[in-house]
């Protein structure tokens, strides 16, 4: 008999231990598909339960929760402390070995942070946010400082000059001269606000575009020349076409369509890790899940 009670004894901490690392499964799956309201509900209610007290995981996908609802502004009003409370918690993992553990497995997810909060920079310093630019500074160098960029990361590394693909569908002269003028670019370093060859940010540089090339003078925010664009489905996508993104808290980012060869898109764009530069929004796992949206400014 006491054979066998301690045989059902070590089936249910085996069970428990599975539903244990379950729960901290879906934690990550929720977080990868962007649903970070139901992230910050379930890390909540896991800390909030001694059943889960033995690891930093419902804490740290809090703290990243915590950061990528930040970026919008209503809900900011409603959590005025998060950004602080996600620095004190990564603080506290950085200062135990499982909470560097947990960090070093999550390496790219916390690359893709990072590449989130310098766009939300940009967007604060755009708007004369100065107080949330400075605490989000301190974050990054004092948390994040050792994270690579995520255009370094081997799943999102930049395309090689030699490897870049040149349009074999026949396009229209100005296209052409859009693609052309975006080539003499690559190389010039990313600069928050900057719309000049000396330095760009991502709508600084379709601004540019457009003006040189169409034109054209554009909103000076992604999400408006967005909302300004011709939509373009994708299977009607041409090279001079722009590429809309959204982090989850609304239209990002923006990028010039370069190629549309081998049912793939490749995009040149303002990195703000390596300034102008061209990458396969489809190998990309950071970009392929942000894509908003195609629009053009471009009559044919």
């Amino acid at each position: 008999m006491y054979k066998v009670y301690l045989i059902l004894l070590a089936l249910l901490f085996s069970f428990t231990l599975s539903a244990q690392v379950l729960e901290f499964d879906q934690l990550e799956m929720r977080y990868d598909q962007g649903q970070y309201q139901a992230v910050y509900r379930k890390a909540n209610r896991l800390l909030d339960n001694p059943e889960y007290d033995f690891s930093f995981v419902p804490r740290y996908y809090l703290a990243l929760s915590q950061l990528q609802l930040a970026q919008s502004k209503r809900w900011y009003k409603r959590h005025s402390y998060a950004i602080q409370d996600a620095y004190e918690s990564f603080l506290e993992l950085k200062q135990t070995h499982e909470g560097r553990e947990i960090l070093r497995a999550h390496t790219y997810e916390l690359s893709v942070l990072k590449s989130d909060l310098k766009q939300w920079m940009y967007e604060l310093k755009r708007d004369g946010d100065q107080k949330t630019f400075d605490l989000l500074e301190d974050f990054l160098n004092m948390i994040l400082d050792d994270v690579p960029d995520v255009d370094n990361m081997k799943e999102d590394l930049i395309i090689p000059e030699e490897d870049i693909i040149t349009e074999t569908v026949s396009i229209s002269q100005q296209r052409q001269n859009v693609l052309a003028l975006s080539d003499d670019l690559l190389g010039v370093p990313y600069k928050w606000a900057g719309n000049t060859p000396k330095g760009f940010d991502c709508s600084g540089f379709t601004c540019y575009l457009a003006e040189k090339e169409m034109g054209k003078t554009l909103n000076r925010r992604a999400v408006d020349q967005y909302k300004a664009s011709i939509k373009v489905k994708r299977k009607h996508v041409k090279p001079g076409d722009f590429v809309f993104f959204d982090n989850g808290s609304g239209i990002s980012h923006v990028g010039v369509v370069y190629s549309t060869n081998n049912n793939s898109i490749q995009m040149i764009h303002a990195s703000t890790s390596v300034g102008i530069s061209i990458v396969d929004i489809y190998q990309s796992s950071y970009w392929k899940q942000r894509i908003a949206g195609f629009g053009t400014y471009l009559e044919e």
